[in-house]
């Protein structure tokens, strides 16, 4: 996982990231484990205003509970008056969703040009798999008059189909 997948897998900016990294004295990894845990971090520091060494706190009490369905007490006073509640499966719905995005949306490109092999590598593949092929070359090797005359054939047999069945 790069930086920048963390980053959008956590909700957060790069930035934000390293400085409250620093700010914590903690060192920054990029898996996703840890992308989680700085996802909710971040979740608690915007949304609920705690600080950022009490929203570590209450991610870090949060995120050791075991997995249950039912909220779990990040944080609570000694009186039992208040309680910051974690909807941790909720979390994980949210956190997933945002991994998700970041695996695709921020994977870096492949230096290089292209290489066509894939294309003759996919028509194998498909003529393996049982696709006629043969119907492909046929129509491929038409020109495109005779293509589109084809497909209006198509468009117009179709039409028929339709109003006969009306």
């Amino acid at each position: 996982m790069t930086a920048r997948q963390a980053a959008a897998a956590a909700a957060a900016d790069l930035k934000w990231l390293t400085n409250s990294a620093a700010l914590l004295g903690r060192p920054l990894r990029y898996h996703a484990r840890e992308a989680k845990w700085w996802g909710l971090v971040r979740l608690l520091v915007d949304r609920l205003g705690l600080t950022l060494t009490a929203a570590a706190r209450a991610a870090t009490a949060a995120l050791r509970a075991p997995d249950s369905p039912a909220p779990i007490d990040a944080v609570a006073d000694p009186s039992g008056s208040a309680a910051l509640v974690v909807d941790l499966p909720r979390y994980e719905s949210i956190f997933l969703a945002n991994l998700s995005r970041a695996l695709v949306l921020e994977t870096p490109r492949r230096r290089g040009r292209t290489t066509h092999r894939a294309a003759r590598d996919a028509i194998s593949a498909a003529s393996r798999y049982g696709v006629d092929i043969g119907l492909v070359r046929s129509a491929l090797e038409r020109s495109p008059a005779e293509r589109l005359e084809m497909l209006e054939a198509n468009v117009a047999f179709v039409r028929a189909m339709k109003r006969a069945a009306k």
